[in-house]
């Protein structure tokens, strides 16, 4: 989980507008349509944003800029078989991200192992950044078959809605690559870190320093997260330790790209202020473990004296939390490399038919990274479990 931005950005509300007036048929196909300047002065926008809509037309296969004279409608608008065509014949040479946010750090550091990649092959990367906005998400995933690149790196959502857009983007035969989440009834390539294996270290490592009642929040429709779950209750089973399922935390936001803040505080709350409180909380990222370190603060316990906490992701966040917090970190950086890779393997291949997109998926290995969050636990934490686990 990460905090986002609802409001539809400047540029996206433009590219709306201009996607609109192109729809319309006013303009046909190799005529102009503005320069950026007139664009700018028309909807009293800066020129950065105008450039930014205009980037995301011409990735679309809308528009195309002229040097010297503006924007022109291409000649292929509205020609989707011919779009298909050439990237089936000119291999990779411009691939998309498409990411919820580029402001958080885990889609950057996954955007930035695909540009290096890319650089290496010689290829191109366009940058799709809803920033926070799941409406324009799902907007770019639906366009992605109408525009000029050869194939996509997708980076999850997760979720219902997403899921829809995925499963149609699959069927259009558009070659992606999905990032950060494994679909078991959607054949589609993906890449993600090993978050069971994850979840299993982190419980070794607590019980290890006498932790019994281990605590979790999470999104759980979030496949990623159910993983972390089932690997730290397989942590607990290999150490015969039963786990407490009414230590769990289930977060379902109404909105997935909001601030998730007050609800972590909220359940983390409850969790420490029952009977028997945990000694020790994993959270499902260290977005999450941040909220609860407020949580704790506001009951007057000490992490680790009172409670150990352990992430997942290992954010730059993670090291400046007082105390540093001990984490799982994910390979983002490998993650967007493997990512280009298997997009290169598929576009290389024969070409598969709509609704036939043959499935390759790659698991990274993650580290535990041990700071200061976690500590041995007191002889009262360290005693059983309650009789409601199991």
């Amino acid at each position: 989980m990460h905090t986002g931005i609802t409001r539809e950005p400047r540029y996206a509300a433009l590219a709306g507008e201009l996607r609109r007036l192109i729809a319309s048929g006013t303009h046909r196909p190799g005529q102009p349509l503005a320069s950026e300047h007139e664009l700018a002065r028309r909807h009293r926008l800066s020129r950065v944003t105008v450039r930014r809509a205009s980037a995301l037309l011409i990735g679309e296969g809308l528009l195309e800029r002229r040097a010297g004279r503006g924007l022109y409608l291409c000649s292929a608008t509205g020609a989707p078989p011919l779009a298909a065509a050439r990237r089936a014949h000119t291999g990779l040479r411009t691939v998309q991200v498409v990411a919820g946010n580029l402001a958080w750090a885990s889609c950057l550091q996954i955007a930035r192992g695909v540009q290096a990649a890319a650089r290496a092959a010689g290829a191109e990367v366009q940058l799709h950044d809803a920033h926070g906005s799941e409406r324009g998400d799902l907007e770019l995933l639906r366009q992605l078959p109408r525009g000029s690149a050869q194939g996509a790196v997708v980076i999850a959502l997760h979720g219902a809605p997403f899921l829809e857009a995925l499963y149609a983007l699959r069927q259009s035969g558009y070659p992606c690559v999905l990032v950060d989440q494994r679909l078991h009834d959607l054949a589609l390539p993906s890449v993600t870190a090993d978050n069971r294996d994850g979840g299993r270290r982190t419980a070794r490592h607590l019980i290890a320093l006498g932790h019994r009642r281990i605590a979790f929040i999470g999104d759980l429709e979030a496949d990623t997260v159910q993983e972390r779950l089932a690997g730290l209750r397989d942590g607990c089973g290999d150490a015969g330790l039963a786990f407490d399922r009414a230590l769990v935390a289930d977060l379902r936001p109404h909105h997935r790209l909001g601030d998730w803040t007050p609800a972590v505080v909220a359940v983390a709350s409850a969790l420490l202020r029952r009977r028997q409180p945990p000694s020790a909380l994993v959270a499902s990222c260290d977005a999450v473990a941040r909220a609860v370190y407020a949580a704790a603060a506001a009951l007057g316990l000490d992490i680790p004296s009172d409670l150990s906490v352990v992430g997942f992701d290992d954010d730059p966040l993670a090291a400046l939390l007082d105390p540093p917090l001990t984490t799982v970190r994910q390979p983002f950086d490998a993650m967007g490399r493997s990512a280009f890779a298997l997009l290169r393997r598929r576009l290389a291949a024969a070409p598969a038919a709509p609704g036939s997109v043959r499935s390759s998926e790659r698991v990274l290995a993650v580290d535990l990274v041990l700071r200061s969050s976690t500590t041995t636990a007191t002889a009262a934490a360290a005693a059983p479990a309650p009789a409601t686990a199991r």
